[in-house]
């Protein structure tokens, strides 16, 4: 469980602080422009696909792994668009609220797990 979504889908991770640390001290080339907006782009490579994979995602929909959280999945559209316009300092921050709304999710999805393995289920007489 300690994959993100990205490399589950056979991506390699993507470290988006540090390419927007880099982004907000030079203003990245046109190609490296492209390449992160490509990655921005797609739920499996944008900043919500490199969270862990444990984050319920619509896999059997065609939406490429979309977060079924709404307030995830409007953060992951508002990066996208930071990125798109070259909002370096704002992509960074929404980038900090998807972390932090990724870790919630990622507790609530641990405790069903371990809810699971202590609940013995229903007794048989």
């Amino acid at each position: 469980m300690d994959k993100t979504f990205t490399e589950t889908q056979g991506h390699a991770p993507f470290d988006w602080n540090r390419w927007l640390d880099r982004a907000v001290l030079e203003n990245p080339s046109s190609d490296e422009f492209q390449m992160a907006y490509g990655k921005a782009n797609q739920w499996v490579t944008c900043a919500v696909g490199n969270q862990c994979a444990i984050i319920p995602r619509n896999l059997h929909d065609g939406s490429g792994g979309e977060p079924q959280d709404r307030e995830l999945r409007n953060l992951g559209m508002r990066f996208m668009h930071n990125i798109q316009n070259g909002e370096w300092g704002s992509a960074k921050y929404t980038l900090l609220q998807i972390e932090q709304r990724s870790a919630v999710l990622i507790e609530e999805e641990l405790g069903k797990l371990n809810k699971g393995l202590n609940d013995p289920g229903p007794v048989v007489s």
